[in-house]
């Protein structure tokens, strides 16, 4: 269905009754993530249509919907009754909103307008940050995957960090087909909005009175558990929940379970809880004032103690170890008291348990002083990232948590190679394989040489290897046989005892007219390789 605004812009959406209605049947209006559409819904709109009346649409910009030329500055608005349009032309006058990503903030705006016709909020994946600079940070990347105005490189990043489905099945490729129809300024428009009114937004969350809640995939690479239930304590009125073995679209990956969660808020939202006790108020004071909460603690304000991190962490880690605040390098100290490890650790571990960490860097100290260590390597990181003004790190009794992204060069390396192994595009897997092994050389784990890190090196291994018998077998096919060459010898690097690798790169030698090469690899073929064994040698 088309609903056409008083601007001449039309609106697609979908709105189905309860199969099984009655007077008193809830309306549920679902509100997509950006870059998606009203489809995302899909997989959860079968364990909802009995019991609701569903109104889902495609907002500005996405999907079926049109676009146009607006004022930036009043682009929350706009949203806002475009909804509320669509909501009049129905006669819907209360309801529930369900809404993903960037819908939630959506979502926030329309309730702080018409708070009366809003009965509940239901927010899956809620995109905040604890700092409109980290918020800024996230923009700005991905802005930069958008080449050319092209959507497929930003959804080559967001999509298969959305959801568990692998590459290649139905239900990422219905993901992927979403965002190639979503308008490319309407995406940026929307990306720079929320960046800028990221502190706007968040004093919105802070201030929402009605019943709330909030859920996160327990494999959400982009919103983890561990930050969610952050912002979630924000607002004391909030309910909090993970769902287990999902991604960043929850009620796509684990649509039943998602159901379920909603189902028993709306069964127990206006269930009276129990004042908190004084003292137990004081208790959590702290941690709610680190998402800079004004809570009231017995009739007595607590002061607020934001934990934004103010300056930006760099480390590099593949060519040679280097620590950077802002743009100013932090020379020495790092080869004292596990600095160093205890940086890479907390690196590809943003929130690590402290019994963990322990176990991991001191595996073979007893616990009790393996702890103490930990307390001594930490105090010493803190002072080198001078942490009483950078405010990069937050540590509990129980949990070490970098408190906003870092730019790490590994972290790059990784996130490319996760990329290139799941994607189908050839053009797309070409480019990201290109960009890997711009950064492989044969000193790559200079810096990953404990054995709590093992197991990332061999599977770092294993990804690289194969994406290079992919790249190789393609360009070889291509008749580029000095490239493929050089993709088979990456493969040697990290594998030297694959020999098939030695004798392919011979042929490879061969068909591009260089025979002494080709002779150089088969000696060295011939001396790696153990010599047969003799007959009668064994008695």
């Amino acid at each position: 269905m088309k609903h056409t605004l008083e601007s001449g812009l039309q609106l697609h959406y979908e709105y189905k009754e309860a199969k099984q209605a009655h007077e008193n049947t809830r309306t549920l209006v679902l509100i997509h993530g950006m870059g998606f559409d009203l489809t995302s819904w899909d997989r959860i709109v079968p364990y909802m249509e009995d019991e609701f009346h569903l109104l889902r649409y495609d907002f500005r910009g996405h999907g079926q919907s049109g676009t146009d030329s607006i004022d930036p500055s009043k682009l929350a608005w706009i949203y806002v009754e475009h909804l509320d349009s669509l909501l009049r032309r129905l006669g819907i006058e209360q309801f529930d909103i369900i809404s993903h990503g960037a819908g939630c903030i959506i979502g926030l705006y329309y309730t702080k307008v018409y708070p009366a016709k809003v009965r509940s909020n239901v927010m899956l994946s809620l995109p905040l940050f604890n700092s409109s600079s980290t918020a800024g940070k996230y923009a700005d990347y991905r802005k930069n995957l958008v080449k050319h105005q092209s959507m497929s490189a930003l959804a080559g990043h967001v999509v298969p960090n959305a959801t568990l489905f692998q590459p290649g099945t139905p239900e990422i490729n219905r993901l992927f087909a979403a965002f190639a129809r979503v308008s490319f300024d309407s995406y940026i428009e929307l990306l720079d909005f929320f960046a800028g009114a990221h502190d706007e937004i968040m004093e919105m969350f802070k201030k929402h009175t009605g019943p709330l809640l909030l859920l996160t995939g327990e494999r959400d690479p982009m919103y983890p558990p561990y930050l969610s239930g952050l912002i979630a304590s924000a607002n004391p009125n909030c309910r909090f929940m993970t769902v287990y073995n999902a991604s960043n679209m929850l009620f796509y990956d684990q649509p039943e379970e998602t159901y379920k969660q909603i189902r028993m808020f709306f069964d127990t939202e206006t269930s009276n809880r129990a004042p908190l006790d004084p003292y137990l108020l004081e208790l959590h004071s702290d941690f709610i004032g680190m998402v800079n909460v004004e809570a009231q603690l017995d009739d007595t304000s607590v002061p607020a103690a934001p934990v934004a991190p103010v300056a930006r962490l760099k480390v590099t880690l593949l060519k040679s170890f280097q620590v950077f605040l802002d743009d100013t390098q932090v020379l020495g100290g790092w080869g004292r008291r596990s600095a160093k490890e205890l940086l890479i650790y907390l690196l590809l571990h943003p929130g690590a348990a402290r019994d963990q960490l322990c176990e991991d860097l001191w595996k073979d100290m007893e616990n009790t002083k393996a702890r103490s260590q930990l307390r001594v390597c930490l105090n010493h990181l803190k002072q080198l990232l001078n942490n009483e003004e950078t405010r990069l790190l937050y540590s509990d009794n129980q949990q070490i948590s970098l408190m906003a992204p870092v730019d790490c060069d590994l972290l790059t390396l990784l996130e490319n190679t996760r990329l290139a192994v799941k994607e189908t595009d050839p053009a797309r897997k070409d480019s990201l394989i290109q960009d890997v092994f711009q950064q492989v050389d044969d000193e790559l784990f200079r810096n990953l040489d404990q054995d709590w890190n093992l197991n990332l090196r061999t599977r770092l291994e294993i990804d690289l290897v194969a994406l290079a018998h992919y790249e190789a077998d393609v360009l070889a096919k291509l008749g580029k046989y000095t490239r493929a060459i050089a993709c088979l010898k990456y493969v040697i690097l990290f594998n030297p005892e694959e020999y098939d690798a030695y004798e392919r790169i011979a042929v490879l030698y061969e068909l591009n007219q260089q025979k002494q090469e080709a002779r150089t690899w088969r000696s060295k073929l011939a001396m790696l390789q153990p010599a047969p064994e003799k007959p009668g040698a064994r008695l």
